[in-house]
């Protein structure tokens, strides 16, 4: 089997979502998703608030990452956030997880970012562990918060 990543293209959104979708009810939050490929095809390509990559066994794509870059006030410096990797689970535990994160970082190197950073569920066993591989360090001392719908338009 040939694994490539990519650069996702226009036409290679509705899968993205399709993939987008199964990770959802995976986690149980599909009637959290309210994104449509428009929506994406804006984000990415007209706004460009993230960049998509297409992962493909055979020229098909199986998984995705989506990420955007950060900023640390305390380095002075850029930083890369992985929004989401998902593949499929029948291609999982081939190595696929790590040459995303490998190209990542090749990211990071390219444009002096010195973090790469990203959550996981508490229960998501099998990423805890695929992490803890990498020798990622587990932030446990900062707690993720976030304003949305009528909390943060009664800010506006």
């Amino acid at each position: 089997m040939t694994f490539e990543i990519c650069k996702s293209k226009k036409e290679d959104l509705e899968k993205i979502l399709e993939l987008l979708k199964e990770l959802a009810i995976h986690e149980n939050m599909l009637d959290d998703v309210k994104c449509t490929t428009k929506e994406l095809e804006e984000s990415f390509f007209k706004h460009e608030y993230a960049k998509a990559l297409s992962l493909k066994v055979n020229g098909e794509i199986v998984g995705y990452a989506m990420y955007y870059f950060t900023f640390s006030s305390f380095w002075g410096l850029g930083g890369l956030y992985l929004e989401d990797i998902y593949i499929q689970p029948q291609y999982r535990k081939k190595g696929y997880a790590k040459a995303v994160f490998k190209y990542l970082a090749q990211i990071c190197k390219e444009k002096n970012l010195k973090r790469l950073e990203w959550v996981c569920l508490n229960d998501n066993d099998l990423g805890i562990e695929f992490y803890t591989k990498l020798n990622a360090r587990h932030m446990n001392e900062w707690r993720t918060y976030r304003l949305e719908g009528e909390n943060l338009e009664a800010l506006m």
